[in-house]
């Protein structure tokens, strides 16, 4: 996983806990709405990296 991708995930997850609870406190409700952001917001760039450069994670 690049450096970029990780942050844009962790600064998703953060902002919709944040967003949905009001604070940084995890509750049963947010976590798969965290994962499920934290998931699908670093895909496009993953996919340019892939396809333009060639480069994946393995």
């Amino acid at each position: 996983m690049s450096f970029i991708a990780m942050m844009a995930m962790e600064t998703m997850m953060n902002a919709v806990d944040r967003l949905l609870t009001g604070g940084a406190e995890l509750t049963w409700w947010v976590v798969p709405l965290m994962l499920a952001m934290g998931f699908v917001t670093p895909l496009p760039y993953n996919y340019w990296r892939l396809k333009a450069l060639g480069k994946t994670c393995h």
